[in-house]
């Protein structure tokens, strides 16, 4: 199970020992969604190994893929999640009661999307600039939210300092674990901020993606998975460290981490929960033993599940469109036959098929006309708000299939 993986050095330590964790298969990409401007869009297939390791306990996929192939066209936007849009405004508000907005502080927000938490920023106070390669930005800059279109690392932060001088904060969410060079992104964290600056990044906890079964997180897209130590060593490697630590619920389950330069740094905020994760084994190899073979029970269960839905003539569709949930979609092989339709709020999406195995995505409203007699929720890290939508909005009164960590009907 372990020893020199070929063709692997880890992205953060260039170790080549590695533990293997995962092995999906050869997938489409996630967001290879097919139109009818490129209707082999998802043709291409590849492999996707989930690695740990050996030196600095990394979780990691093993294969590379270039970045422009990746996120040069993006369908995610932040914007169109309720849950998200309330967490955004928490989140300022919340920074602005710790930061003095009022008194011209910057901030810097990397891979900032469709601008939403810049917005958010921008009302309570904060001068803001956003980093982010998609062609998303544009509307951001549109909407008067200045935003430089490129990947962020110390090339970019150079430039912003060169132009507008240090940043008092840098918000980084959800995107270290997107980059496949995680090095050269925190080294731009590092030479952006302020002496005394603070950096906030959240990430999604890989003890849940352990814990939770969250295997559908894993997709070439999403290249790192964090731990408290992981993220320790490569803040260390930039003379950056962990100065407070706090968690959420976004994406299934994330930390949140405050970060100072180390010469800076009032305390170890990490140390309670470094001791945790020795406990809980989740930086060593043995902590992994048994997770292959769970998720190959999930992919039975939940197969077996639609099969019988099928047999006994029900309508199932889908509703969230994530990422992830392509990555699930695949590895279980689940094809029209067994979910119609999969129901996509973001216009961005509607109108495509599903890459691999061409469920066609519709708007909400058409998905209802569907009649269905069972959901299955893709984004189910989103299934409150999805349960909402769907009883209070649509009127919907079947059943929905949540399928992780074992897929269940409520």
């Amino acid at each position: 199970m372990s020893g020199q993986i070929p063709e692997y050095r880890c992205r953060v330590c260039g170790g080549q020992d590695a533990t293997s964790i995962l092995d999906l298969g050869a997938v489409p990409l996630a967001n290879a969604f097919v139109g009818p401007d490129a209707p082999d869009a998802d043709a291409a297939r590849y492999p996707l190994t989930l690695v740990q390791c050996a030196a600095c306990a990394m979780v990691q996929i093993k294969e590379i893929l270039p970045p422009e192939e990746l996120f040069s066209s993006y369908l995610w936007v932040s914007g169109t999640s309720a849950t998200l849009r309330a967490y955004t405004r928490d989140f300022a508000a919340r920074l602005a009661g710790r930061v003095d907005a009022a008194g011209g502080a910057t901030v810097v927000e990397v891979a900032s999307n469709d601008g939403s938490m810049l917005a958010a920023l921008k009302e309570v106070g904060f001068d803001v600039i956003g980093v982010d390669p998609s062609d998303v930005a544009e509307g951001a800059n549109a909407r008067g939210l200045p935003t430089i279109r490129a990947f962020f690392g110390t090339e970019v932060a150079g430039r912003i300092v060169s132009e507008r001088g240090r940043a008092d904060v840098v918000v980084a969410r959800n995107v270290i674990g997107h980059v496949a060079e995680p090095n050269d992104l925190v080294a731009g964290i590092a030479g952006v901020l302020a002496s005394d600056g603070r950096a906030l990044i959240e990430t999604p906890y890989a003890l849940r993606l352990r814990d939770d079964l969250q295997y559908d997180t894993v997709f070439h897209e999403h290249v790192c998975y964090l731990t408290i130590g992981s993220l320790a060593n490569l803040l260390g490697r930039h003379g950056l460290a962990i100065v407070d630590l706090t968690f959420v619920h976004m994406n299934g389950g994330s930390f949140l981490a405050e970060v100072m330069h180390a010469d800076r740094a009032e305390r170890d905020g990490a140390r309670s929960v470094l001791d945790l994760e020795d406990i809980l084994e989740i930086n060593r190899p043995r902590g992994w033993e048994g997770f292959t073979a769970q998720v190959h029970a999930q992919r039975e269960g939940l197969r077996g599940l639609l099969d019988d839905l099928r047999a006994e003539g029900a309508t199932v569709v889908a509703y969230g469109a994530a990422a992830k949930f392509m990555t699930m979609l695949n590895y279980c092989d689940i094809t029209p036959e067994l979910v119609a339709s999969c129901g996509d709020a973001n216009p961005r999406k509607q109108g495509l098929l599903c890459p691999g195995v061409r469920i066609p995505v519709e708007s909400p409203e058409r998905l209802m006309a569907r009649d269905p007699d069972c959901v299955l929720i893709g984004a189910w890290n989103f299934r409150d708000e999805i349960v909402a939508y769907f009883r209070d909005t649509l009127g919907y009164e079947g059943e929905f299939i949540v399928p992780l960590p074992v897929a269940r009907v409520i």
